[in-house]
């Protein structure tokens, strides 16, 4: 790659650029469709940006595709809450170079926020016949702790703003299924943990993460959604670049004449410490002035108002709760015809149950005050859900089988879901 050129930090490469260097990437992490790779190039622009290319499986959508998807479908609706996604054209080279790197690099065993990486996912390889990526907002922190504070015109190097966490999870179901019964005392999203045998009992006093707590508007409730996720399994990184452990004078600061010196990396250390104790009020209060959850309560319940079950599988339900074939379920629909417009928005409203929330926080110390934070937001995870693969019946069975079981109406897991009390 030119990496001679003028273009600033935030100039976009020309048109016709394509990515031609594969060793300017290097593995970042991946999920079930997709392997994301961070730029360690010299070029400014793709700094900021991880570079998500998909995976060869059968039947999956192009990049083309899904990018379309995002802008069309997911852009209008959140606005500046969706994640960057950039095309970025590919030389034919570029995968199959990348794709043998994979196999012949290990990856390690943890991805960048220490969740062990799954051996079958790191065995699947990228689609070679694929000739686009998404560029995407890293959302990732402590890119820029070590700023040049010559460059930027900063005489204090506390007075610089650095990302100095990323926590990462699923809202999940932010309102109450429309399948559930009147009289439910659980969400769905905690119904589901109990069934599958995850919930803790009430002894046990283990915070669990609650969507309606986070969605209820009320502070101790956002607190406790907020504390049940932060003592989630790798839901936190703290970018500190000097654990205690590894303290020690000369490493903290710089002796200038008879006066210490802050150097950068000690700043950041502090700031980390100061952190680590205080995201749960950080958190409760950007939830509680933040129109993000909202936003994504009224869009799930706008198209997913019907539920998981139309109303051909709710006739051939009837009383008996016994789930119809896909066949049965397509004759009865044409007997009653398309009585519901928009009834295929059920796969938008699920795509924004399993959508993701990362938020990066950026603090900066304050002279005399302590320590100043602002949090940028953003959604991800937006591929689209569709019935391929049988997912449409495998969402009617769980629904099926937290009504017939009673999941929503336990009344000895010492929680209302509804009201918030029993909270830990």
């Amino acid at each position: 790659m030119d990496t001679t050129s003028p273009l600033d930090a935030g100039t976009p490469p020309p048109e016709g650029f394509h990515l031609s260097d594969p060793a300017e990437w290097e593995y970042f992490n991946e999920g079930a469709n997709n392997i994301l790779f961070r730029y360690v190039g010299d070029h400014p622009y793709f700094k900021r940006f991880l570079l998500r290319l998909r995976k060869a499986l059968p039947g999956a959508p192009t990049t083309v595709q899904l990018h379309n998807h995002l802008n069309n479908r997911f852009a209008p609706l959140l606005g500046n809450y969706i994640m960057r996604c950039d095309l970025i054209e590919l030389d034919q080279n570029f995968v199959p170079e990348l794709n043998k790197a994979l196999v012949n690099e290990d990856v390690g065993d943890y991805d960048w926020s220490g969740r062990p990486i799954n051996e079958q996912r790191a065995r699947r390889l990228l689609e070679e016949g694929e000739h686009y990526g998404l560029l995407v907002e890293d959302m990732s922190c402590g890119n820029y702790l070590y700023r040049d504070e010559e460059e930027e015109g900063i005489e204090d190097p506390g007075e610089m703003w650095r990302d100095m966490a990323t926590i990462e999870f699923k809202p999940k179901w932010l309102t109450q299924s429309p399948n559930a019964p009147a009289n439910w005392t659980l969400c769905r999203t905690c119904a589901v943990r109990l069934m599958s045998g995850k919930g803790h009992r009430p002894e046990e006093q283990v915070p669990e993460y609650c969507p309606l707590d986070l969605c209820s508007g009320q502070q101790e409730r956002i607190e406790q959604a907020v504390y049940a996720l932060l003592n989630g399994n790798n839901a936190v990184m703290i970018a500190d670049p000097t654990p205690d452990e590894d303290d020690d004078a000369e490493d903290k600061m710089m002796i200038d004449g008879d006066a210490a010196v802050e150097t950068s990396e000690s700043i950041s250390h502090e700031l980390a410490k100061t952190l680590e104790g205080s995201l749960v009020t950080l958190l409760t209060h950007f939830f509680r002035k933040s129109t993000i959850i909202p936003l994504l309560a009224e869009l799930q319940n706008r198209f997913g108002t019907r539920g998981v079950f139309t109303s051909a599988t709710l006739a051939l339900m009837s009383e008996t709760d016994q789930l119809p074939t896909e066949e049965e379920m397509a004759r009865m629909a044409m007997m009653i015809g398309n009585s519901e417009p928009g009834e295929n928005d059920i796969w938008t409203a699920m795509t924004l149950r399993d959508c993701s929330l990362f938020l990066k926080v950026w603090v900066r110390k304050q002279r005399g005050r302590g320590m100043e934070a602002r949090i940028e937001c953003k959604v991800g995870d937006l591929d689209l859900k569709t019935g391929d693969g049988g997912r449409a019946v495998y969402w009617r069975d769980v629904e099926r089988r937290l009504r017939k079981g009673g999941w929503y109406v336990k009344k000895d897991v010492g929680r209302n879901c509804r009201t918030g009390q029993g909270m830990a």
